[in-house]
């Protein structure tokens, strides 16, 4: 990969990437409410966390960079780039249904809407401004995992390199979450991200092998003490997070 997409692709893996993700939780908020979730086993959670909920994003996201990737619609392009909007929306379809809590679910497509519309407007890619445009019209749910898939794909980013970016981004937003919840310092949290990439890597590296078979469904995802504190975060007395 030449330097250029691997610039962008730090920009769009930025933190600092104005989506919104400093204000969700994805229930954690919950988790640490009830005492369920502390300092001491904050990073075998979230090492568990990237085996089940990042491992079904990652499929997505995997699937969704090489749908997106240059020559992909071939010559007719307008048909077929059609063609394939259509399957990355069945795609986001499908993750919509996997994220039980309505929160979390509004939470990731919020994220991904923006992330889409921002991606096209700094781009001017094609099929990222036809992408911004049919899920403005159709009102479409878009996950930020397949957003972020299809964006780098269409800036020719490999599955390789952009499922652990995206993973990397997501945990870095998760442990800044947590840095407000807990008494979780900058040097403790920087720790467990480091400790957590071999952990990323792995994920990451399943994705891409079954990525490109276009098959994300297949994945599985159990985590019924996240869904249920996702839920939960809702009827919070008090709450800092959105979700």
């Amino acid at each position: 990969m030449s330097f250029l997409p691997l610039l962008r692709l730090q920009q769009l893996a930025d933190s600092a990437f104005p989506i919104g993700s400093a204000a969700h939780s994805f229930g954690l908020e919950a988790l640490v409410e009830t005492s369920a979730l502390q300092v001491e086993n904050l990073e075998r959670f979230f090492e568990d966390y990237i085996e089940e909920s990042g491992a079904l994003e990652a499929a997505y996201c995997a699937a969704s960079c090489v749908l997106a990737a240059p020559g992909q619609a071939g010559s007719d392009y307008r048909r077929a780039s059609s063609a394939l909007l259509r399957e990355w929306l069945a795609w986001n379809a499908e993750l919509s249904a996997r994220k039980l809590a309505r929160e979390s679910r509004d939470g990731s497509a919020a994220m991904g809407r923006r992330f889409l519309r921002l991606a096209a407007s700094l781009s001017g890619d094609p099929l990222l401004m036809q992408a911004a445009e049919t899920v403005s019209e159709s009102g479409a749910e878009v996950h930020l995992a397949a957003c972020f898939g299809f964006v780098a794909g269409a800036l020719g980013i490999e599955a390789s390199t952009a499922v652990p970016a995206y993973l990397q981004q997501s945990m870095t937003a998760l442990v800044s979450a947590c840095q407000r919840l807990l008494p979780l310092g900058q040097t403790q949290a920087h720790q467990i991200l480091w400790n957590l990439k071999p952990a990323i890597l792995h994920v990451s590296e399943g994705a891409v092998e079954s990525g490109g078979a276009g098959s994300p469904a297949r994945t599985s995802c159990f985590t019924p003490l996240v869904d249920l504190a996702a839920a939960r975060h809702a009827g919070m007395y008090t709450r800092l997070f959105m979700s």
